[in-house]
């Protein structure tokens, strides 16, 4: 007699399983493989001014942040860089680019200057201080000594390139000669923190998921399947059994904060938990629906909050909401799974 094949449900459930198990692991792997090649780039002083400007925190490159402001609304800046110093009206536009200036170094019009701004208490009247100074002074005040740097950045200066994610980019001195240390490409080191994110996110995602699998499989094969459409009240092991998969990966391969403890399976219920909303939008159980919905947020919430304390309430919207997005796919499950079971 011929081996029947597995129903489109039984499929089904099995990619959604080693969907799940995948994106459990994804921040594991994004970690694992996260790496960004730094090179060390040997200067003089007022040698690439650019390319120390972009790795030297103590040195702004004024030219740059202003590229975008209209000519008369840079004319604060130019009087302060001819006479020394400005005090007056900024334009709105000049004053947010230049707000967040902290640097005690600018670069501005093919120059060194020292910087200072200061200004009034919600206006736009300000303070600019600028005073020409040597590249010299600049690079001997900015530049670190390669003894106390990272092993990484004395790999980069030796041997001319090294990697890591997060190597302290810099200007960097040694025996008398200068070495700008930075990142190969400037979008790598974002590129490879937000594959970090994501992994981050999939994780508690990828739990959600899993549990599904998981509580449908026991469920498709438990019985007589033919009068066995899923409920409710059947549906609702499902997120349960999402937060208990949260907490095995948690203590199995997560360290650190306990309050992980707790935010990951939140976060992996709310997911699960579209696995109920299906059902009841299949039943046309509206209340239960928009109960199961506010219900659902208002605990990740609560968990977030308890959890983090005020500033959890931010995390738990968006948990919630990162939790109704994919959530879509237990939706599905829920909705397809509350139908009238086919005869196999």
């Amino acid at each position: 007699m011929p081996r029947s094949l597995p129903s489109a449900r039984t499929v089904a459930v099995l990619l959604l399983l080693v969907v799940g198990v995948g994106f459990s692991f994804s921040f594991y792997a994004t970690v694992d493989g996260a790496s960004v090649t730094y090179t060390a780039t040997a200067v003089e002083p007022g040698e690439n001014p650019e390319l120390v400007t972009r790795a030297a925190s103590n040195v702004t490159n004024l030219d740059e942040r202003i590229a975008g402001t209209s000519t008369q609304h840079q004319r604060p800046i130019q009087r302060a860089a001819a006479t020394g110093s400005y005090t007056g009206r900024l334009d709105p536009e000049l004053d947010i680019v230049i707000d967040d200036i902290e640097s005690p170094y600018i670069w501005y019009n093919e120059s060194y200057y020292t910087w200072t701004v200061s200004t009034q208490s919600e206006t736009t009247n300000a303070t600019i201080r600028m005073q020409p100074t040597d590249p010299d002074t600049v690079f001997e005040t900015v530049a670190r000594p390669v003894d106390d740097a990272p092993a990484e950045v004395t790999t980069a200066i030796a041997e001319g390139t090294a990697t890591g994610l997060t190597v302290e980019y810099g200007l960097y001195q040694q025996n008398g000669e200068y070495y700008v240390v930075a990142p190969e490409s400037e979008g790598a080191v974002l590129a490879q923190l937000g594959k970090i994110f994501a992994g981050f996110v999939l994780t508690p995602v990828g739990r959600g998921y899993t549990a599904v699998a998981i509580g449908l499989l026991a469920y498709r094969f438990r019985g007589p399947i033919c009068d066995r459409s899923l409920t409710v009240r059947r549906a609702i092991t499902i997120p349960a059994l999402a937060i208990s998969i949260a907490l095995i990966g948690t203590v199995l391969f997560e360290s650190g904060s306990l309050t992980r403890f707790v935010t990951g399976p939140t976060s992996a219920f709310v997911v699960a938990a579209g696995t109920v909303a299906g059902v009841a939008a299949a039943r046309r159980q509206w209340l239960q629906l928009v109960g199961v919905s506010i219900g659902t947020a208002l605990v990740a919430i609560g968990a977030f909050v308890a959890a983090i304390g005020v500033v959890g309430a931010i995390f738990g919207i968006l948990a919630v909401f990162l939790g109704f997005t994919t959530g879509i796919v237990p939706f599905g499950y829920g909705y397809w799974f509350a139908q009238p079971v086919p005869k196999d």
